[in-house]
């Protein structure tokens, strides 16, 4: 304020009374508070703009590991019951009518569970995955 009080004497060479000096200095704070109370104001919105937006691109990445993982253990056990399938045309040299039913009731298991991945209401919510993996004991 120092330094406009000079400014002002210097421009206007003292040619004022006092109430339009103090007219001049209640104008130019107010502008000068308003100028700044925008800018912070803006600033402020930004900030809760990017805030926001990080907190969607973690919710975000949480739904894809929680997706991920739960492909991944979907594939993991049909992984293992070809394994098994696979042990026993190793050792047989053939597979039996009962594997190849199981096989085939494992295919549609899982094509169903990867519909029902698809097809989740709240893909956000890691509790609509809990279906997917047996009850601990």
């Amino acid at each position: 304020m120092t330094l406009y009080q000079v400014i002002k004497f210097y421009l206007l060479q003292g040619h004022y009374t006092i109430w339009e000096s103090h007219i001049m200095t209640i104008v130019f704070s107010s502008l000068l508070a308003t100028s700044v109370s925008l800018a912070l104001s803006n600033w402020t919105e930004k900030i809760e703009k990017r805030k926001v937006e990080v907190e969607l691109r973690e919710a975000r990445l949480r739904t894809l590991q929680a997706t991920m993982h739960t492909v991944q253990h979907i594939v993991n056990n049909f992984l293992n019951c070809v394994m098994l399938i696979r042990f026993e045309a190793e050792e047989d040299g053939a597979i039996s009518k009962d594997s190849l039913e199981k096989l085939e009731a494992k295919i549609q298991e899982v094509s169903k569970q990867l519909v029902e991945i698809g097809e989740l209401d709240d893909p956000g919510n890691s509790e609509e995955f809990r279906k997917f993996f047996p009850p601990k004991k």
